[in-house]
């Protein structure tokens, strides 16, 4: 008796592309380096090889693809949130505290990012992606950091490396949350960079002004 036929249903390109990117997601969680296989996500996805390259040539592009998804939703979260603050200060605390919300700190997470960083460097589709939303992340906090220090009468800032040391000390702290929730809580972490944009709000980082 021969194997039963497995039945796709037709659905819209767009979504038939989410339900790839979601289950590629799924498969770099549970697997690593290892879910980086087009037969692997096709079994998550419960699709044939044939359709995930109807949709996407190489599996490379699929990776890419949900590189963009991922990162581009936590940036538009980030700039949502702080775009809701009813001046630089709060902005900048609406950004901090969204970086640490549940859509951010996920450790289950951390493998899929794992991933895509190691293949930033060998993938120009995802050396661009990483570029353009980490300046997304940048030129948020930029913008806000820039008019706190006017707001506040400080000294023209150099608030590109302003914005750059407060974007790592978010990724800092997001990775070592990640790597153990134990080393302090969420609401440390907050504290930590609402303690950082105060002190560069107050002149601390006199260094850094042009």
């Amino acid at each position: 008796m021969p194997p039963p036929t497995r039945k796709f249903s037709r659905i819209q390109p767009e979504l038939r592309r989410e339900h790839l990117v979601e289950a590629t997601l799924r498969c770099l969680a549970e697997h690593g380096h290892a879910g980086v296989s087009v037969r692997k996500i096709a079994a998550a996805a419960d699709v044939s090889i044939g359709l995930i390259n109807h949709y996407y040539p190489s599996v490379d592009q699929l990776i890419s693809h949900a590189y963009e998804k991922l990162s581009g939703g936590i940036a538009a979260s980030l700039l949502e949130a702080s775009e809701s603050g009813a001046g630089p200060r709060e902005s900048l605390s609406r950004f901090i505290q969204e970086s640490f919300g549940p859509g951010v700190m996920d450790p289950d997470m951390l493998g899929v990012w794992i991933v895509f960083w190691s293949l930033v460097r060998h993938s120009d589709d995802m050396r661009a992606v990483q570029q353009r939303t980490y300046s997304q992340y940048r030129h948020v906090l930029e913008r806000h950091l820039g008019a706190l220090a006017r707001e506040r009468g400080l000294p023209p800032m150099n608030v590109q490396a302003a914005a750059t040391a407060l974007n790592a000390m978010l990724d800092g702290l997001w990775l070592t949350w990640c790597l153990n929730p134990a080393n302090f809580s969420v609401e440390e972490g907050v504290a930590m960079c609402e303690g950082w944009v105060d002190a560069f709000a107050a002149g601390a980082f006199a260094r850094l002004a042009q």
